[in-house]
């Protein structure tokens, strides 16, 4: 399978506090914003932001598009979005964006770059605010509110009550209603964020825009809330949709049932309960009381849609470190949980995206009225039992107001995870990667910048981070390996967890050159390949033009003086192709340059590409000396030990005799024991017309048993290995 997918990315912008600006250059590390979009032929022409100027990145939050939002990321721009990350405004031009807490104080106010006006924002058609941890200024507000009466849509993903990640008294569901959930007199902040207090009722911005405010709960209900209210009421959008699951979240209360109704509410069946470190009783009512999960409002010409948590939306690839710790951060794989909302997150971005003209949920023309939620307000939700303050308090000097002492590669923090402060790790180029024409070793990849878009050829060894990634490692020199951040198209044929089959496989990986999981890797990947079997000389002449092929054959002239090779099929040698040698292959594989190399075997790696005006193999990215044609392989009396096969190159024929002792990779290999020294063994990939009978986990009575194994000396699962196995024979 091949998705091609346009991934671009551009220069941007960096968070940094204006207290250090002495540090300013060391922010560079993470200056770029990543911006994500589809081809010319699949584009709808809308954009959608995802907004991090406010927060989603403190504790465990990752909501970065290139991070723990990359799932749904990647999926609208399967839709034809173009998706962008949005920090906020470079006022003074040094290309970063410089937070200083202007809300604490204010005289900060016009320094601080972390913003929102509606002039940045107003090129999207959807702006997506993931557990804003930080409120926002009345003009901030009110650039919401003009973005929304321009027929725009914001998607608010909220959390349960008290997810305040970065220990500064705010969390989502706050910080969208409008207030803070305390009464106390340090919320009236005057100035350019007025009064934050609790109103003891159920207004607030929230409420007064869409008729809808975050309850102050937290509850669980993991199974998955199914009272999903039918599409033709819920305006389309939940159509296919499925039980949502809530990992410790909130839900919401409509307060105007012509401006908002819900999606997606507690059933009776549903058995929610309060989480398990809720600040109060959690579960308030229970049942449709408790209000939507999920819901949607619609506010003049404008939308808006709403859940209360974000798991079911995250993956489990977060991009940064904890900003007080500077752990790994831990992220759920809601996007692909049974329980997901990505099916529901997608419908929601379609309808927020889509400008309609009717104004309000009123019963006319399909467009079904909500539900006012009985006691929209409970009592305890009139003040905040934690009084004011953090439901902990910060450690290792970690300020949330001040990102010079966030940890190293953290979102805004000074130094990279590696304390490098000047070198993006992001892509740079603000122009669309040059698409490689030749694929590079893993161990070639390893030596190139990152943000450099590569293709790279290498074999498949093991999962990295569960269903979300692979390894990939050199076939030439297996210690060498990669990580491959697989998107979401890819993972049910390429990654090894959910597809084991593939281990062993050569693949063809197209992407960005880009750490993963704090190792060397590749990321935003747009398609993988696998590399067919090695192919003869005949075969690789019906390959069409452009196919990237393996291949060998005898070595049996030069071609075009000292720039190529006549390759001939080494069991007829009537039958040639042209291969183009590269510059730095041409000292050992022409014969005009080096005479020995005539009728040698060699295995050819590039792209099946006329040369000379006839049948050849261009871009080669690698070549094999086999050894002499009649020399490579043992007479059949006289086989190969274990230590034997350990001890041969990389591309010898080989036939070699052991005890076979285990399985290896399920069903697709199996372990052979030297028969004098049990302490040396090497892996054997199985072709399918071998497995049945020698494989041990299919069948067990062939363990302890001798075999004679013919083919290729390799590398498999990470381990040395015999591939492309031509015939086993049981010894006796």
């Amino acid at each position: 399978m091949t998705v091609k997918k346009n991934l671009l990315t551009t220069i941007g912008l960096g968070f940094i506090s204006l207290s250090h600006l002495s540090y300013a250059a060391d922010y560079q590390w993470n200056a770029n914003v990543p911006v994500k979009q589809p081809s010319a032929q699949t584009s709808n022409g809308k954009t959608v932001l995802f907004d991090v100027s406010h927060g989603g990145t403190e504790g465990n939050a990752d909501w970065v598009i290139d991070g723990g939002f990359s799932d749904f990321a990647d999926a609208l721009v399967l839709e034809g979005y173009r998706v962008e990350e949005y920090r906020g405004i470079d006022l003074n031009n040094d290309g970063l964006i410089r937070y200083a807490d202007d809300l604490n104080t204010p005289s900060n106010s016009a320094i601080n770059e972390a913003i929102i006006t509606y002039a940045a924002i107003e090129h999207a058609d959807v702006l997506v605010l993931a557990e804003t941890n930080r409120p926002f200024k009345i003009s901030e507000y009110q650039a919401l509110e003009q973005f929304v009466a321009a027929g725009k849509g914001i998607y608010f993903i909220g959390d349960h009550y008290n997810a305040d990640r970065n220990l500064n008294t705010w969390d989502a569901t706050e910080a969208f209603n409008g207030y803070n959930r305390s009464t106390l007199a340090k919320y009236n902040y005057s100035g350019e964020y007025g009064d934050l207090r609790n109103p003891g009722n159920t207004d607030g911005w929230l409420a007064q825009n869409f008729g809808i405010r975050f309850r102050f709960n937290a509850l669980d209900y993991k199974a998955g809330i199914s009272g999903i209210t039918a599409a033709v009421h819920a305006e389309g959008i939940t159509q296919d949709v499925q039980p949502i699951l809530m990992a410790g979240g909130a839900t919401l209360a409509i307060t105007d049932a012509s401006k908002a109704k819900g999606l997606v509410y507690l059933s009776a069946q549903d058995n929610a309960t309060a989480w398990n470190h809720a600040i109060d009783s959690g579960l308030y009512f229970g049942g449709r009381d408790e209000g939507p999960y999920v819901a949607i409002a619609k506010s003049g010409l404008g939308k808006a849609a709403f859940i209360g948590d974000s798991s079911p939306v995250e993956d489990a690839s977060p991009k940064y470190r904890r900003q007080d710790s500077g752990s790994t951060k831990k992220t759920y794989p809601g996007w692909t949980d049974p329980g997901d909302a990505a099916t529901l997150s997608v419908n929601i971005i379609n309808w927020l995206a889509m400008q309609e003209s009717y104004t309000a949920f009123d019963n006319n023309n399909g467009h079904t009225a909500g539900e006012l939620t009985a006691n929209a307000k409970a009592a305890i939700e009139m003040d905040d039992p934690d009084n004011g303050n953090p439901w902990n308090t910060p450690s290792n000097g970690y300020n949330p107001s001040d990102p010079a002492t966030f940890a190293n590669g953290a979102f805004a923090a000074r130094l990279s995870v590696n304390g490098d402060g000047g070198t993006p790790t992001d892509p740079t180029d603000p122009a669309d990667p040059v698409e490689p024409t030749t694929s590079l070793s893993v161990t070639e990849a390893l030596a190139i910048t990152n943000g450099s878009a590569i293709q790279l050829v290498g074999t498949v060894t093991e999962a990295v981070n569960g269903i979300y990634g692979l390894k990939l490692s050199d076939r030439q020199a297996p210690d060498d390996f990669i990580f491959i951040k697989l998107e979401s198209q890819f993972r049910d044929e390429f990654n090894p967890q959910l597809n084991p089959a593939i281990i062993g496989e050569t693949i063809v990986v197209s992407g960005i050159k880009n750490d993963y999981m704090s190792q060397p890797g590749v990321r935003e990947v747009s398609a993988i390949e696998i590399v067919a079997g090695v192919l003869s000389v005949s075969q690789a002449l019906v390959e069409a033009n452009g196919t990237e092929i393996i291949l060998e054959g005898t070595v049996s002239a030069e071609l075009n003086g000292i720039y190529a090779l006549l390759l001939s099929d080494s069991n007829d040698g009537n039958i040639s192709i042209n291969v183009k040698l590269e510059s730095s292959q041409r000292a050992q594989f022409n014969p005009q340059l080096n005479p020995d190399i005539l009728q040698h075997s060699v295995r050819i790696t590039g792209t099946r590409n006329d040369y000379m005006s006839q049948p050849g193999v261009r871009d080669v990215s690698e070549i094999v000396d086999l050894g002499l044609v009649g020399s490579s392989t043992p007479d059949t009396g006289s086989y190969f030990s274990v230590t034997d096969a350990l001890e041969s190159d990389t591309g010898t024929a080989i036939l070699v005799s052991g005890f076979v002792m285990s399985s290896v990779n399920g069903i697709y290999g199996l372990i052979l024991e030297d028969v004098n020294d049990s302490a040396k063994q090497i892996n054997v990939k199985l072709e399918s017309e071998f497995r049945e009978q020698f494989n041990p986990q299919l069948n067990p009575s062939i363990v302890g048993a001798q075999i004679v194994v013919s083919g290729k000396r390799d590398s498999y699962m990470g381990q040395p290995g015999i591939r492309y196995v031509e015939g086993i024979e049981l010894a006796n």
